[in-house]
């Protein structure tokens, strides 16, 4: 066995890559899409402005399209919208059936207070239930 040094081999460093000093800043935004309502927002719009029409109104002749689930579920989706906002309330009549009518929607400050609470509701409707709807 021989005991001999072994010759180091020098180290060799690799560059690393450089990263930008200067720091650049994304073109702004145009807001002129946030401006458009969306169809649920004109859906709301139309739905309170019937109920606050007609003072009461049942909920089947406000939501229900006869000719398409898709639209009735997205009528459901925006009420819910007005009543989550206290914009409109649905009362059981005693006769048992379900009426909508518009309210006046509390100020933001009575809700950061503590004053006024959002309010939700939970409605089960099918496809099935939407068809039993009409075979009457």
């Amino acid at each position: 066995m021989s005991n001999e040094l072994k010759q180091w081999k020098p180290m060799v460093t690799r560059k690393r890559a450089v990263r930008p000093t200067d720091t650049s800043r994304p073109d702004e935004v145009d807001e002129t899409g946030a401006e458009e309502k969306t169809d649920t927002d004109r859906n709301m719009a139309v739905m309170f402005e019937i109920s606050r029409r007609k003072r009461q109104v049942k909920l089947e002749s406000l939501i229900l399209n006869r000719s398409s689930f898709a639209q009735t579920v997205e009528n459901l989706f925006a009420l819910s919208f007005l009543v989550k906002d206290g914009r409109a309330e649905i009362v059981v009549h005693g006769s048992g059936s379900h009426i909508v009518s518009p309210k006046n929607a509390p100020a933001a400050s009575s809700i950061a207070s503590g004053e006024a609470a959002y309010s939700h509701f939970v409605f089960r409707f099918d496809f099935k239930d939407w068809k039993d709807l009409f075979r009457n």
